[in-house]
């Protein structure tokens, strides 16, 4: 038996002063103590240090292969001019077998605000492959070798331009990702369960598949799940249905495209973006999502889209609308990302029982009337992005997630950037940024009876803080002391 003491735990919707310990049997939560037991040596003790206990936090969308990839490649975060960007690559190329990522790229970071050119990456790896990810992942550049590698494999690319967006984006960064071996796939995704633990999670969701017709190394992922410290919720991230179900998953999609990103001006709007003709892309027709949403509904799957713009949103959700005034199920299909919204858009997400899955540092990072969403979309529209309060006060069951590798994979931050939302209208308290990353996070994946919350029977799992949300100290000071996962001591920090 596991005894957890000395803690303050969140239980309800507040801190419980009366529980002062919980008892653990066999990763399940046996009992909430008012009192200490009278011989503490009958227990295997986790002594919290008077530190803030919370139920297990779950992210509800990540690229963990990718992220868990890309942690042990070259992040280009801090490159400030296309010199930059090559003096890094110059630096990580003798440690490069055959492939060089290069990730968290962002050209409006340089003073040159370009992505290099195909000839600039050729002067520095010229006989490697080398692909270089925009941070919202919807753009790339490859250097030659790569660019004749792809050719040769049958990979439809036009290597005489020069950076790929949409499906020449998805088609180069699979075939990279399908150049690994299945040690290497499972070493990935270790490293991305650790840096989940270092963020605060006991539970994230992650897509395998190729956003295409492949679902990739799902089945290799589940047979070996109970080998990692987390739990991962698995999506087939692809548009094939029978290997899908061929393979057991009983959801599909995460990142299967409705459009592309802002940054890469390929979100479906409505209206132009500012300054300029373009309007984004729909990526596949009505007809195309009707039959694929309809079958997978049939088949009692679980969908989730990408859709960033609120021409996308809408395309989607007047799906999930059909389906539920004429077949409901309690599936809880998923609109990811769901960033534009207007208050229309946002009644008719509620009457078709859909769920957003948002990420809160997207507005921390590009929200804001001087910030990246308003010089593309203008001050107006900026303001109708990631409407979290307003879609919670509506009854919608918003879930909350990092998109990482996109933005990290880190709770204080996800937390923080709801609370201090750049639109005051849209910020949560305390308890309601809590519930989006636990109660309701476990509410998307049907696994409300086993996780999301501190109760007995439920599963032990518990994210440890140095702080009261309802209380912080300065972000700086914010720290993950522990991750307690079926109650075992995952991640230590006390």
């Amino acid at each position: 038996m596991i005894l957890i003491h000395n803690g303050h735990f969140y239980i309800g919707g507040a801190f419980d002063p009366d529980i002062k310990a919980i008892l653990v049997q066999d990763g399940t939560i046996r009992a909430l103590l008012r009192e200490l037991p009278a011989d503490l040596n009958n227990y295997e003790l986790i002594d919290l240090k008077e530190h803030w206990v919370y139920p297990g936090f779950i992210d509800t969308h990540t690229h963990s292969f990718e992220g868990g990839l890309y942690s042990l490649m070259l992040d280009l975060s801090e490159a400030l001019s296309i010199q930059d960007v090559l003096d890094l690559i110059t630096i990580a190329r003798p440690g490069v077998k055959e492939h060089l990522f290069a990730w968290n790229f962002d050209e409006l970071k340089l003073k040159e605000k370009r992505f290099p050119t195909r000839a600039e990456l050729d002067s520095v790896i010229p006989d490697k492959n080398l692909i270089l990810r925009r941070m919202d992942g919807h753009s790339c550049m490859i250097n030659s070798f790569a660019c004749n590698n792809l050719e040769n494999a049958g990979i439809k690319i036009r290597c005489e331009g020069e950076v790929f967006k949409a499906l020449e984006n998805d088609l180069t960064v699979h075939w990279f990702h399908k150049s690994l071996d299945a040690e290497s796939i499972l070493a990935n995704y270790r490293a991305a369960a650790q840096i989940a633990l270092k963020g605060g999670f006991t539970t994230i969701h992650t897509m395998v598949g190729d956003a295409n017709d492949s679902i990739g190394h799902y089945a290799l992922l589940k047979k070996h799940l109970s080998s990692f410290p987390i739990d991962y919720i698995l999506y087939a991230q692809s548009f094939n249905i029978e290997a899908a179900l061929e393979v057991g998953a009983d959801r599909i999609g995460g990142c299967i495209l409705a459009d592309g990103s802002i940054g890469s001006y390929t979100a479906a709007v409505y209206e132009p973006y500012k300054g300029m003709p373009m309007r984004g892309h729909l990526y596949q027709s009505d007809s195309f999502w009707r039959n694929f949403i309809y079958m997978a509904h049939r088949y009692n799957m679980q969908v989730g889209v990408h859709c960033i713009g609120d021409r996308a949103i809408a395309q989607i959700n007047d799906i999930y609308s059909e389906l539920a005034n004429t077949d409901f199920k309690d599936l809880r299909h998923m609109l990811i990302h769901c960033e534009m919204t207007d208050d229309d858009l946002i009644n008719h997400i509620k009457a078709s029982s859909a769920v957003p899955v948002m990420q809160p540092a997207f507005d921390l990072y590009w929200g804001g009337d001087s910030g990246f969403y308003a010089s593309v979309l203008g001050i107006e529209r900026s303001r109708k992005m990631n409407r979290f309060a307003s879609m919670l006060s509506r009854g919608i069951r918003v879930c909350g997630s990092s998109d990482w590798y996109i933005t990290p994979l880190n709770i204080n931050l996800s937390l923080d950037a709801l609370l201090n939302h750049n639109n005051p209208a849209e910020r949560l308290s305390p308890e309601q940024a809590i519930k989006i990353y636990t109660e309701n996070a476990a509410w998307l994946s049907h696994d409300e009876a086993q996780f999301g919350a501190i109760r007995s029977g439920l599963q032990a799992d518990f994210s440890v803080l140095n702080y009261n949300l309802f209380d912080p100290p300065p972000y700086s000071q914010r720290k993950v002391k522990a991750v307690i996962k079926k109650g075992i001591l995952q991640y230590d920090a006390l």
